[in-house]
């Protein structure tokens, strides 16, 4: 898989469009002194590994565009995707806290991402509030994303359980549009076969609750109205 990677400089940070949604979103020009390890932008190709579960933590990653699903593995080797993360959000934030990543985060689409350093995160916190303050933010974020990815998508029917998913990809779109993951993908994050996860998008693009942007059925505009009531089990 490809993957480019440059260094990024101060002024690039305070003038990225993601900063507010960012662990440096309430850093000042004293804090960025106290970096003394490069940051990288990092753009990955569809199906990159950033990190493996289990390895040794190295670095976070603060997601800008795209998509990266965060994987754990079973022991029959089938995989159960445990939380996506997109634009502002980070992945590895658990190596702040344990020497090790506890997932394995693949690219789902091309993703442009800043790659910290975790000695830059270590740093920051113990010599800035500020940082300290926004790791704990963020740390909630991730638990409450966490819980709701959980609650949302395990319970339920597949009807249901898909529906819940493509308003999440959807998120703020105003022209609710998204890309949808792979019938596998989707199948594991919905704790459904690959199968039925077809089968149950097949059946929204019939009923016109997904509607084909391209030849490929990847990318989809979603009647929002119908995906609640399928949500709600109140079609």
């Amino acid at each position: 898989m490809h993957v480019k990677i440059h260094p990024l400089h101060e002024n690039d940070c305070a003038s990225c469009g993601m900063r507010e949604q960012s662990l440096f979103a309430n850093l000042n020009s004293s804090d960025f002194q106290l970096i003394n390890q490069p940051i990288h932008d990092l753009v990955a190709e569809a199906h990159t590994t950033l990190f493996a579960e289990g390895s040794q933590g190295e670095y976070v990653f603060t997601v800008r565009k795209g998509l990266v699903k965060l994987v754990r593995y079973q022991s029959d080797g089938s995989q159960r995707i445990i939380r996506l993360v997109g634009p502002g959000d980070i992945a590895g934030l658990e190596t702040t806290a344990n020497a090790s990543y506890d997932s394995t985060a693949i690219a789902v689409t091309e993703v442009q991402a800043c790659r910290i350093p975790l000695g830059v995160i270590q740093r920051l916190e113990n010599e800035s509030p500020r940082l300290h303050q926004q790791l704990v933010r963020k740390w909630h974020e991730a638990l409450k994303t966490a819980d709701d990815f959980i609650a949302d998508l395990a319970s339920g029917n597949a009807r249901q359980r898909l529906a819940r998913l493509l308003l999440r990809l959807v998120g703020s779109d105003v022209n609710g549009q998204l890309m949808l993951p792979p019938r596998e993908d989707v199948g594991a994050m919905l704790g459904i076969t690959t199968e039925t996860a077809s089968r149950t998008v097949a059946s929204f693009r019939r009923e016109g609750m997904l509607i084909d942007m391209d030849r490929q059925g990847r990318f989809f505009r979603i009647d929002a109205t119908a995906l609640h009531a399928a949500a709600n089990g109140s079609e």
